[in-house]
């Protein structure tokens, strides 16, 4: 589940692409991107590209050096890795 007040507010209008694409095991992600329609999987990859540095900003920002990352940080990254995937 994703907190949306844990995600930055410039950047919750993707929730819900990383709730569908934001899986942390590799296998799965990629079955899901797999399965995803050429329609979604453009709607990913340009949701991502258009926000590349709110993603960086966020993603290499101080969370990234925590120790236990957020459910909503982990989402985030394994959506750029379905993105990179796709």
């Amino acid at each position: 589940m994703i907190d949306s007040q844990r995600v930055p507010a410039a950047l919750r209008h993707l929730i819900p692409l990383a709730q569908k694409f934001g899986i942390s095991d590799d296998l799965a992600r990629e079955a899901i991107v797999s399965s995803s329609s050429m329609a979604e999987i453009k709607v990913l990859k340009q949701a991502v590209q258009a926000n590349n540095a709110l993603l960086d900003a966020w993603l290499a920002g101080p969370e990234a050096t925590d120790p236990c990352f957020s459910n909503e940080y982990i989402a985030f990254s394994a959506m750029r890795m379905a993105a990179d995937f796709a």
